[in-house]
């Protein structure tokens, strides 16, 4: 049985409090993780982040554990051991081991998986484990994977409800996954992270993209170019990056700075692993005659920035975007509007998935010259132009369904 499957019915809900995932670690005994652990936080990017750290651990010969959310199309994307995803068989074993404590503790769905991911990195024996953060960091789950480096990536509107309406209180809930003592490398020196990442950690504990460590890259068409990364431990210059975006040349660099915290890096492995980097649904090409892309930009910031860097790249595509109910999905399809006057719209099957309905009407506000509503995921493959799919990851893992990437 899937644990997704177990949760079928119940009420996804998100209560702020680590009490019950540690009760729940406290009851199995575990008290020091045989591994050492980074966890991976901010609004945009971490995903990504964690690709490229999980790919240098793993080419300079280490075993590493990856756990990851959300899971495109089959969950075991979510727990990885060098690279590769749980079968179904661990998933069966591991859901019927904790059954019990999800019952006893009343764990929520994310908290069972983050158990989930500590007992089997456990059981195989990992050297290294990443874990990206959920949502916020204060009080997210994966905090009871005592990690020894932290990153914060960046800060931007998402997840309101939770994290609260202003930058400083969204930052504030970012940083709280900081451990004094511990490095915490951030991402973003500007308003509100640097000046609240000061504020709240010792200085000493930080280190800060742009004065700890410098980095600047080009982007074109096909090729994301990681220019020059400067750090007192390591330099390395000319490194073609394995994903595409300006952004990804942040992720490559912030990981590559948690690397040296702890392991020494050596530059063949170094460019073997970031040009080497895969990260499923960010900027994935699965067609190229037409071109289809697929993206998991799901926020305003994340879609604005993707749509930035095609511009500029000089690619132009047709949005096929869709949205959920509990994101703020019409800012979002304001930058879309922006970049261009054409959208195919589709509801995903996921039960948090926005209707069809509300999403065209969303479109009419905006006053897109051209709505074309999908009432099948499949039509995307008879439509002759260059689209790119954006809006949810739950999109992205329908559409790589169609072309048999998906995992079963």
């Amino acid at each position: 049985m899937s644990l997704y499957k177990l949760y079928e019915g119940r009420d996804y809900r998100i209560v702020p409090t680590l009490e019950r995932i540690q009760k729940a670690v406290e009851f199995l005994g575990i008290k020091d993780l045989p591994f050492f652990s980074f966890q991976v936080g901010g609004t945009n990017g971490k995903g990504s982040t964690c690709a490229f750290l999980e790919r240098l651990l793993r080419e300079h010969g280490y075993k590493t554990g990856w756990f990851v959310s959300p899971h495109l199309f089959y969950e075991g994307e979510r727990w990885r051991i060098n690279g590769q995803y749980m079968p179904k068989e661990a998933i069966d074993y591991y859901v019927k081991s904790i059954k019990h404590l999800i019952e006893r503790f009343d764990l929520t769905y994310f908290e069972a998986c983050t158990l989930i991911a500590l007992l089997y990195f456990m059981d195989e024996k990992v050297d290294v484990a990443v874990f990206e953060v959920g949502m916020g960091g204060r009080w997210d789950a994966t905090k009871v994977c005592n990690p020894g480096v932290c990153i914060v990536t960046n800060v931007q509107r998402d997840h309101v409800k939770w994290l609260g309406k202003s930058p400083e209180e969204r930052a504030y809930e970012k940083l709280g996954i900081y451990k004094e003592g511990k490095p915490l490398i951030i991402g973003d020196a500007k308003y509100p992270l640097y000046p609240m990442a000061i504020e709240l950690c010792r200085i000493e504990d930080l280190r800060i993209a742009g004065v700890d460590f410098t980095y600047w890259g080009t982007v074109n068409s096909t090729k994301t170019i990681l220019k020059e990364f400067n750090h007192e431990k390591f330099s390395i210059k000319d490194l073609e990056l394995g994903l595409w975006g300006k952004w990804q040349i942040d992720n490559a660099s912030l990981a590559l700075s948690a690397f040296i915290e702890v392991f020494t890096p050596e530059e063949k492995l170094v460019r073997k692993a970031l040009s080497s980097t895969v990260w499923e649904g960010r900027m994935e090409l699965l067609r190229k005659n037409p071109l289809l892309f697929v993206d998991g930009a799901h926020n305003e910031d994340g879609i604005k920035r993707l749509l930035k860097n095609l511009k500029r790249a000089g690619l132009h595509l047709v949005p096929v975007f869709t949205g959920l109910k509990d994101k703020d999905w019409l800012s979002s399809l304001r930058y879309v509007r922006e970049y261009s006057d054409k959208v195919y719209l589709v509801q995903v099957s996921h039960h948090r998935g926005e209707t069809l309905e509300n999403l065209i009407q969303g479109a009419k506000e905006l006053d897109f010259e051209r709505i074309i509503p999908l009432q099948r995921i499949e039509e995307l493959l008879t439509l002759d132009e260059d689209l790119l799919v954006l809006g949810s990851l739950y999109l992205v893992g329908e559409v790589r369904a169609l072309f048999h990437l998906n995992p079963l």
